[in-house]
């Protein structure tokens, strides 16, 4: 019997993702998508060491709430898991994809992190974004052209980021390390001052929230994330890491889907946590889709964004969709309504009693 699963480990407001998929529950095979705040880190080693192995290592991009957990994990003397591929785009890749881009045409709060991270991949042995020959993970690499295999019989389509979105962030990776010593606030602390006086809303208009006009995120690390398809034993995921959503249609475009041949997902892991302006109404309508998972603890931001959730709502009303969260909090139990629930067809998944975390099958 084959197995396909997304586990959303806690990661504070990000991203601690593991696929586990084979066709033997007792053999399986794994990829780690980014490693949440050093905390988190901290939390999931005792289970990231016993995997042994993972395929593939991706930290998407330089947000901390991504990466801060591999800053501790590479200062360690014995690294408690092997990587067999590593996805990562550092300084180096983003100026191969400036470039790449030249022959052909003429907030960010880690990018210290990201330098260390950098020599910690440095001092390994496993193959760094060894599938591309250019050694930049981008849309712009002609191995994107094509699913990249992974062992166990996964196969992964890349997505995000393009070789403008890398180069874009070049100028403010630069200008964060430069300035890095001279901060007189740390930001981290300001959003999340500005974050504790954000409150829930009560009632919920699921059409005025899904009508609000649509506004996409413009920050340079999220338009470098690295998204991806994976797809096993005929099932697909689409790992939305924080990406702009305008990239990631236009990559599901160029697969040769559209609105009227959409895209079939057996699951969508919701780009920036549910942020309001990562999950366009464009998109949705690209996706065959009635799964969609959130990854965050609300903290700092308060996401996911009650526009994101009601826009996935209004899409596609006859078939019952789930809502699936990782962290019981304000941002997310309010969809835990069943008048809400019974008027929109819809249901949630929550961590069990007890446990933290949540594992799905895909």
């Amino acid at each position: 019997m084959s197995v396909f699963k997304l586990a959303m480990h806690p990661a504070s407001e990000g991203d601690a993702l593991v696929l586990k998929w084979g066709e033997e529950p007792s053999k399986l095979n794994h990829a780690l998508i980014d490693l949440g705040r050093k905390a988190d880190y901290e939390a999931l080693r005792p289970y990231l060491s016993t995997i042994g192995t993972f395929e593939l290592f991706c930290l998407s991009h330089i947000d901390a709430d991504h990466i801060e957990g591999a800053v501790p994990l590479f200062k360690e003397a014995g690294l408690p898991f092997e990587a067999r591929n590593v996805w990562f785009n550092a300084r180096a890749q983003l100026l191969a994809a400036k470039e790449r881009r030249a022959v052909s045409q003429t907030e960010i709060l880690s990018a210290a992190q990201a330098e260390k991270i950098t020599a910690g991949i440095l001092k390994t042995d496993w193959p760094w974004n060894m599938q591309f020959e250019s050694g930049v993970v981008s849309t712009g690499s002609p191995e994107a052209g094509d699913p990249l295999p992974l062992a166990g019989g996964m196969k992964l389509t890349l997505l995000s980021p393009s070789d403008k979105k890398l180069e874009e962030l070049l100028p403010t990776w630069d200008a964060e390390l430069a300035k890095a010593h001279l901060r007189t606030a740390d930001p981290d602390l300001v959003k999340e001052k500005l974050a504790a006086g954000r409150e829930v809303l009560g009632a919920t208009n699921i059409t005025a929230l899904a009508s609000e006009n649509f506004s996409c995120d413009a920050t340079k690390p999220n338009g470098a994330s690295i998204v991806f398809l994976a797809e096993f034993d005929k099932k697909r995921i689409l790992m939305g890491a924080d990406s702009h959503p305008d990239i990631v249609e236009a990559s599901i475009r160029a697969l040769g889907y559209s609105t009227t041949k959409k895209l079939p997902l057996a699951c969508l892991k919701v780009s920036h946590h549910g942020s309001k302006k990562n999950t366009s109404p464009e998109l949705l309508e690209l996706i065959d889709c009635t799964r969609f998972a959130f990854s965050t603890d609300g903290t700092r931001h308060g996401h996911p964004d009650p526009q994101t959730v009601a826009r996935i709502l209004m899409q596609d009303r006859a078939r019952k969709k789930t809502l699936i969260f990782n962290f019981h909090q304000p941002s997310t139990d309010r969809w835990d309504d069943k008048n809400l629930k019974a008027e929109w067809n819809y249901d949630c998944v929550f961590p069990d009693d007890g446990k933290t975390g949540v594992e799905i099958d895909i």
